[in-house]
C-alpha cells in the first residue's frame, strides 16, 4: 500500500494544457519511464479487468556517431486497472534483447496478454517477435519468442485474438523484390504455430506492394486482415479473411481513389477493429513527404461483415489530416485515435505542434458526439496515440508525450475515456 501511495505522488497527473478536456476524458496520466530512457510509440489492449499499455524505451544508446551508433529499444510494458489507476511502480521489462525492438502491438485472449513487435536482434533486417504478459504482471516469455524471421524483413505485425488463438500478421520482403502480406499464429500456451509464416496478400510486382497489414478478428477462429499498398501516389487497397491460419477468400477495394486519396499509396498505415457486425478501418492521409498531404476523400470507412465497402466517412473534418490512426470497438461505437500538425497563432507568431485527437463513429459510419482534444500544445506536443477498450464503454487512450525542455524524457501519457 505504502509503495502505491508513493507511485501516486509520483505521478504526474493534470489536464493538457491548452486544450478543452472533452466530455467524459479524465486528467492525463503520465506512466514512469524505463531506466531514465525516451518512450515511443505505445500500444494497448485490454483483458481480465485490466489494460496493458507497451512500448519501445529508448532508441541510440550512448556513444559517439564517428564509431558507429547504439542501438537500444527495449519493450516495456505498464497496466493500468479500469479506473485509470496505474498498477506497476517501474514498467514491466517484456524484451530487453540485443539491438532495436520496435512498434509493439497488444491483444489479450482474456486470460494472458500477447505483445508483437518488429526486431533487430539479428543485427541485419527485422524479424516479428512476440511474448505473453500476464494481468498480474508476469512476462512469461522473456526476450519473446520468434514468430517468423528468415531472408529480409518480417515488419510492421499487428495482432488479434481469433477465439482459438492469436493471429499475427506482418509486411514480408522475403521475395528480396517486394513486399507482401504474411500471417502466422500463436497459441494461447505461446506456440508459434506457422513458424514459416503463410502468404495472405501477394504482390502484383513491385509497382503493387502489399503495406502494413491490420487484423481484427470476431471470434471462432475466424479473422479479418486489410492492408494497404501501391507505388508512389496510385492506391491500393484490399481485405483477406483467414480462418484457423489459412486464407478464406478476398476482398478488393476497386473505388479507391487512384491519386492516393486513401487507403493506399502514402496513406498507410491502416488500422481496423471489429464490432459485432463488421469492421471500421482507418488510416493515415498526411504524405510523411513532399508537399505534406495526400488530399483527403476520406480518412476511414465502415466495412461489412463480409468486408464489403459499406461507407466512407471523415474522423474529423475534411481539412484534417490523421497520422497513425488506431480504432477500437466500445461495445456501443468505434472509437478512433489519431495525431496531426497543429498550429497555434498565425503568421510569423505561428507556433506548431502535434496533438492527439479522438471520436467516436457509429457502426453506421456516423459521428457521435464532438471530436475530442485529447492531449498536446505547443510547449508539450502529442504523438502516436492508442486506443483499448473493455468493450463496455471504458477506453483508454495513449499517446507520446513530449516535455518543453530536452532534460525530461519523453514519457506514455494516457486518459481515460466513459
Amino acid at each position: 500500500m505504502r509503495a502505491m501511495t508513493t507511485l501516486s505522488l509520483l505521478i504526474v497527473i493534470l489536464t493538457a494544457p491548452g486544450l478543452r478536456a472533452g466530455e467524459g476524458l479524465s486528467p492525463e496520466v503520465l506512466l514512469p519511464v524505463h531506466d531514465g530512457r525516451d518512450a515511443y510509440m505505445p500500444a494497448a489492449a485490454f483483458g481480465d479487468g485490466t489494460f496493458l499499455v507497451a512500448w519501445q524505451a529508448g532508441r541510440i544508446g550512448p556513444g559517439d556517431i564517428r564509431e558507429g551508433l547504439t542501438f537500444t529499444g527495449d519493450l516495456v510494458a505498464c497496466r493500468v486497472d479500469k479506473s485509470g489507476k496505474p498498477l506497476d511502480e517501474k514498467p514491466l521489462v517484456v524484451s530487453a534483447a540485443a539491438d532495436l525492438q520496435e512498434r509493439p502491438r497488444v491483444a489479450s485472449d482474456g486470460k494472458n496478454f500477447l505483445v508483437v513487435w518488429q526486431d533487430l536482434r539479428n543485427g541485419k533486417d527485422y524479424d516479428t517477435y512476440a511474448a505473453r504478459v500476464t494481468p498480474d504482471g508476469k512476462v512469461l516469455d522473456a526476450d519473446g519468442i520468434l514468430v517468423c524471421g528468415g531472408k529480409g524483413n518480417q515488419a510492421n505485425p499487428r495482432v488479434a485474438w481469433d477465439g482459438k488463438a492469436f493471429v499475427v500478421v506482418w509486411q514480408d520482403f522475403r521475395s528480396g523484390s517486394f513486399y507482401e502480406v504474411y500471417g502466422g499464429r500463436v497459441s494461447a500456451e505461446g506456440k508459434a504455430l506457422d513458424p514459416g509464416g503463410v502468404k495472405l496478400a501477394a504482390a502484383n510486382g513491385a509497382k503493387h506492394q502489399r503495406y502494413t497489414p491490420a487484423v481484427a478478428s470476431t471470434g471462432e477462429g475466424r479473422s479479418f486482415v486489410v492492408w494497404a499498398g501501391g507505388h508512389g501516389r496510385r492506391a491500393d487497397a484490399g481485405g483477406v479473411f483467414v480462418s484457423d491460419g489459412k486464407p478464406a477468400g478476398s476482398v478488393a477495394y476497386k473505388d479507391v481513389d487512384t491519386r492516393g486519396h486513401g487507403p493506399g499509396g502514402p496513406s498507410n498505415p491502416v488500422s481496423l477493429a471489429a464490432s459485432p457486425k463488421g469492421y471500421m478501418a482507418a488510416w493515415r492521409t498526411s504524405a510523411p513527404i513532399s508537399r505534406g498531404n495526400t488530399g483527403g476523400k476520406s480518412t476511414a470507412a465502415v466495412l461489412g461483415a463480409d468486408g464489403a465497402l459499406k461507407k466512407r466517412l471523415f474522423l474529423a473534418g475534411k481539412s484534417h489530416r490523421p497520422h497513425e490512426t488506431d480504432v477500437a470497438w466500445d461495445g456501443a461505437s468505434f472509437v478512433g485515435v489519431w495525431y496531426e500538425f497543429m498550429t497555434a497563432g498565425r503568421g510569423t507568431k505561428a507556433r506548431p505542434h502535434y496533438a492527439v485527437h479522438a471520436a467516436r463513429i457509429s457502426p453506421a459510419g456516423e459521428p457521435v458526439g464532438e471530436t475530442l482534444a485529447v492531449a498536446g500544445s505547443q510547449p508539450t506536443p502529442a504523438c502516436y496515440a492508442a486506443v483499448a477498450s473493455d468493450g463496455k464503454g471504458t477506453t483508454l487512450i495513449a499517446y507520446e508525450k513530449h516535455p518543453a525542455t530536452g532534460d525530461v524524457p519523453i514519457k506514455i501519457g494516457f486518459r481515460m475515456l466513459k
